[in-house]
């Protein structure tokens, strides 16, 4: 239908994806679930009633920038559901450009892969609750005398109604991805006591690039349950939850539980390679171990640096964070996305891209792909683990630059698994059973004749078109 429509009109298909692709997955998003349309009109209505607060407010005095503060970069609290909307709508882009340049996500990801406006639908659902619990608080901000702390019950209120939207056994939201993606998170978190297949490897690493969104969560339980101990010494003496906060945050921050849920996604990484080599016994799996296990001593060394700052260990922080950086980044390139060419002769990686490409024939836009990668691993590194400033706006900042690098990262990592593995395997049976595989050497060996040149010219057997 797509390119009959493209036909009728007069024009291409990929004139028709640059004009309209907007418009095709605002389409789509409406057909994805029986909720789509009432989603966008509840959407519509939500903000106008923000406008409308902000404009005839008694209260407050807002702006665009006041406004867009309170809801998303105040405080640490509001910070990780807005993060999870963000990947949402990113994993959606992943689905639809892996399957517009081919690529059979099926195979690739071992399962039914659900359509890519699945992803855009249950964002904009939980966008609606989102801002729908975030207007409780305002409202009630108009209100004088309240000691309820609607800012920080709402706060609570909206990570409950989001972990209750994810794992609570109701139909919406298709439970049957839902439960997929719980599953594998549940398996992650008890690694290495559990299978590893590619798909856990893609949610695990989505999980380390949401660390500080971790330790974010074990502020807020922190801060809450020291406000909720709280009793004024004089009756009827109300201390305002914003300067609460600003005396527990600095304490909460520097806990060491905060750490270490900083480190939690790092540690089941770390502990699904050992099980991959427990059960292959290659000793890339070891060396990838390695990479997860060399994210501990900058957060150690953060922690410490913040217990006791002196130069000596702010200079060592620095020196951590830049080999785990480079560590990082030199893996994305060599075995996340197998950009450089193994050459079978020398038994070493040659310094020329491989020519096997899926997503796009431009070299340019892998070469512009190592520089952002490189850019960002080594910014957010350093803010994760606490070398940068990064209360506020700055945090989401790096946040959210974090989740774009790592939904670029899935679209070429799932390329070259595609490249790697499945390709060579022709029509027969491919198991996604990760084995950390990107960069088997002999899969790499042979892509010259696992793939003709899949430049726009010819799609590879097997693929979705």
């Amino acid at each position: 239908r797509h390119l009959s429509m493209s036909r009728r009109r007069g024009g291409s298909p990929a004139a028709l994806d640059a004009g309209d692709g907007w418009s095709t997955m605002y389409a789509m998003m409406r057909q994805s679930s029986p909720l789509g349309r009432r989603d966008l009109t509840l959407l519509a209505a939500l903000c106008s009633t923000y406008l409308l607060v902000a404009t005839f407010s008694r209260m407050h005095t807002y702006s665009l920038a006041k406004l867009l503060a309170k809801l998303l970069w105040k405080n640490a609290t509001a910070r990780p559901p807005v993060l999870l909307i963000m990947i949402l709508l990113g994993w959606s882009w992943v689905v639809r450009t892996c399957r517009a340049s081919g690529m059979d996500l099926d195979r690739v990801l071992g399962g039914s892969v659900k359509p890519a406006e699945m992803g855009a639908s249950c964002a904009l659902t939980l966008l609606n609750v989102f801002l729908a619990v975030h207007l409780v608080h305002f409202l009630a901000s108009e209100v004088p005398g309240i000691t309820w702390r609607p800012w920080l019950v709402t706060n609570v209120a909206l990570h409950a109604a989001f972990a209750l939207a994810g794992l609570a056994p109701h139909r919406y939201l298709h439970a049957d991805a839902r439960s997929s993606l719980v599953r594998t998170l549940w398996d992650s978190l008890i690694a290495p006591f559990a299978p590893v297949t590619f798909w856990h490897v893609i949610v695990a690493d989505y999980a380390t690039s949401l660390a500080k969104a971790f330790a974010d969560l074990q502020k807020m339980v922190c801060v809450t349950a020291a406000v909720a101990a709280v009793h004024d010494a004089r009756p009827g003496h109300y201390v305002r939850t914003t300067e609460l906060w600003e005396q527990l945050h600095g304490p909460c921050v520097d806990s060491l539980s905060n750490s270490l849920m900083l480190a939690l996604p790092f540690w089941c990484r770390l502990f699904q390679c050992l099980r991959v080599y427990s059960e292959t016994r290659e000793q890339k799996n070891l060396w990838n171990a390695l990479k997860y296990a060399s994210a501990f001593p900058p957060i150690y060394l953060g922690w410490l640096k913040r217990q006791t700052p002196s130069l000596s260990v702010k200079g060592l922080f620095v020196l951590a964070t830049v080999i785990n950086s480079t560590y990082t980044f030199v893996w994305d390139v060599l075995m996340d996305w197998g950009v450089l060419a193994w050459d079978k002769d020398r038994q070493t990686w040659a310094p020329r891209m491989r020519q096997q490409t899926v997503v796009t024939s431009r070299r340019g836009v892998y070469a512009l792909l190592l520089v952002f990668n490189f850019a960002l691993r080594f910014v957010w590194a350093l803010a994760a683990f606490g070398s940068v400033p990064t209360r506020g706006h700055g945090m989401f900042l790096f946040e959210t630059l974090e989740v774009v690098r790592r939904t670029v990262w899935a679209v070429f990592r799932i390329e070259w698994e595609y490249v790697a593995k499945v390709l060579p395997q022709g029509d027969g049976v491919y198991a996604a059973g990760d084995k950390d595989s990107s960069g088997d050497k002999d899969s790499v060996a042979d892509e010259d004749t696992a793939l003709l040149h899949t430049h726009g010219k010819q799609r590879p057997a097997g693929a979705r078109p």
